[in-house]
């Protein structure tokens, strides 16, 4: 028997192609080697505009990425993953979650505590998993817990990701995939099994300050 691979990947990144995203290629590379991951999901707001050219300079070091977007959908961002093309914005929930699945992605709720009021949980159950640690969430501690517990109650898998906008966030939360080798269909489809640990931390302030100042300049000049 082979044995697997445990993959270290931050699965929530936003890069300059994202509205309120600064990360180009290189600091992206950079600061994947420096945090010793193996990849990446590159997941801008509402558009894969990212993919063509992250994709072809994450290949070329021999990282790992998988494509996706956050959907803003109506009352949700949701994470689609092994997505290449745009899923339209302010559509509902469980028709975002439907159009993700057409297009052969995993629908994943984005930082749920900011999202939840109170949902069946039919259709939170709709999902593919729940992102229970998630870098940048405020207040973290509390809405790791709910999360958790949301994904316990739900029996989905459980992942991490940073939401980083700047490098240097890029890390601070990631999940451990175990699979067969890095093909990204067969990463794509330990996620979905549940195969998976999620892993991190919150966002030092001074770093959440830095991107935000540098947010600003480039939202406003």
């Amino acid at each position: 028997m082979n044995k697997r691979l445990l993959l270290k990947i931050d699965l929530h990144i936003h890069t300059i192609y994202s509205y309120d995203g600064l990360i180009t290629p290189k600091e992206l590379v950079r600061q994947l080697k420096k945090e010793k991951l193996d990849g990446v999901a590159i997941t801008d707001h509402d558009t894969t505009k990212a993919w063509p050219k992250f994709h072809k300079v994450l290949g070329k070091y021999g990282f790992i990425a998988i494509p996706g977007v956050e959907v803003s959908a109506k009352n949700a961002h949701i994470l689609a993953l092994n997505v290449m093309s745009e899923i339209p914005a302010g559509l509902g929930i469980g028709e975002t979650i439907d159009l993700i699945h057409d297009a052969g992605g995993l629908a994943v709720a984005a930082h749920p505590i900011a999202i939840y009021r109170g949902w069946s949980s039919n259709l939170f159950g709709k999902f593919d998993a729940i992102e229970v640690i998630n870098a940048s969430s405020f207040p973290f501690f509390f809405s790791t817990i709910f999360s958790r517990k949301l994904a316990v109650r739900l029996n989905l898998p459980q992942l991490a990701g940073s939401d980083a906008h700047y490098y240097r966030e890029v890390g601070s939360a990631y999940t451990l995939i175990e699979a067969d080798d890095s093909i990204l269909e067969n990463v794509v489809e330990a996620i979905k099994r549940g195969a998976v640990i999620p892993r991190g931390s919150f966002i030092p302030l001074h770093v959440r300050l830095k991107r935000e100042a540098l947010t600003i300049k480039k939202r406003f000049g």
